[in-house]
């Protein structure tokens, strides 16, 4: 009994070593191929293992994150899941920006990045209308674009997505000062035309500093399961893989979310488009995580009450932030995606 206790007690060690001091490339884990490209961001199509006749299934994610976390592993991984279910997935990946794109701000995203890149899905699959899917602030932009073509968009699937930023607890001090003009960053930002990927790091890591080292000692009790090991390898690379931000986007994101919260008004001009949330007659589909710090519950709801949606349904997974990929796709969203996507 006590020599397998040392055994497994050597395996855990020795495995909690060996993740901590690889550095092997994550790979995308199914087939995929480029169909559209700006600069370093691209398009991706990955076609289904079972075609089924369904509507294609767009994700949209976070332009400050690689979305590697849709696909970790071959075990873990949303993209493979919707394949498995007989969809078509097309990923939008924001790359890393060059100085050409430095007056890129939310109107520029949507208008030369979103709305390009989701015609050239419908064109490719032959469909007149897709399932869109976002992803935290990916699932914000998906909100503007679903209102400014509903036509396109059949079901709305939005995934920990920050909405009312009013609610957002760990801003609050110096969203107020941004508000009463206290604090004016916006100068700055745009002097600095791109913001490095370190400068989004670390300020990612100031909201969830008390919980930074909480990974490491989880990686520690299970360091002797291969299966976890690699997950948490591919995990906690991805947590550090963050890309720089426009300055003009960065502008955005402050201005018209956390100082205006521009979408609890329903209706707003961007860029001389009228963005009027009552648009959306999309089937929607909202995901919140119950112990999420960043995007609670709170703040992702009040889109309910805005939208002209008469399918609303709202889930809550029990976890954090980037629980949807732990936890995967339930099988209640796949029924509800199933009877959605004829």
């Amino acid at each position: 009994m006590k020599e397998e206790y040392n055994q497994k007690e050597l395996a855990r060690w020795k495995g909690f070593i060996d993740t901590l001091q690889d550095d092997s490339e994550w790979h995308p884990n199914f087939s995929r191929k480029t169909i559209w490209k700006q600069y370093n961001s691209k398009l991706w199509f990955y076609p289904s293992e079972e075609y089924k006749r369904h509507i294609p299934v767009f994700l949209l994610y976070s332009h400050i994150n690689k979305p590697t976390i849709l696909d970790l592993t071959k075990e873990h991984s949303l993209i493979g899941k919707f394949l498995k279910e007989g969809y078509d997935v097309y990923l939008l990946e924001f790359g890393e920006p060059v100085m050409e794109e430095r007056g890129i701000g939310l109107a520029e995203y949507l208008s030369q990045y979103v709305d390009p890149c989701i015609k050239k899905a419908l064109q490719h699959s032959g469909k007149e209308q897709l399932s869109l899917s976002g992803f935290c602030l990916g699932g914000t932009m998906a909100i503007i674009y679903a209102a400014l073509h509903p036509d396109l968009i059949r079901n709305l699937m939005l995934f920990v997505t920050p909405f009312d930023f009013d609610h957002i607890p760990d801003y609050h001090n110096w969203v107020e000062s941004l508000k009463k003009d206290e604090l004016d960053v916006s100068a700055i930002l745009e002097e600095m035309n791109i913001i490095p990927a370190p400068f989004v790091r670390y300020g990612m890591r100031a909201l969830t500093s008390p919980i930074y080292f909480s990974p490491y000692l989880s990686l520690l009790n299970k360091a002797y399961d291969k299966d976890y090991t690699q997950y948490w390898l591919r995990f906690n690379q991805w947590t550090n893989d963050h890309l720089s931000l426009t300055g003009a986007m960065g502008r955005d994101i402050l201005t018209y979310f956390l100082k205006e919260n521009l979408l609890m008004k329903g209706r707003f001009t961007l860029s001389e488009e009228e963005v009027d949330l009552q648009n959306i007659q999309s089937n929607l589909y909202l995901i919140t995580s119950q112990y999420d710090h960043l995007v609670t519950p709170a703040i992702s709801t009040p889109l309910l009450e805005l939208v002209s949606s008469e399918n609303k349904q709202v889930s809550e997974v029990a976890g954090g932030h980037a629980s949807l990929i732990k936890y995967g796709i339930s099988t209640e969203l796949i029924q509800w995606l199933h009877g959605h996507s004829k």
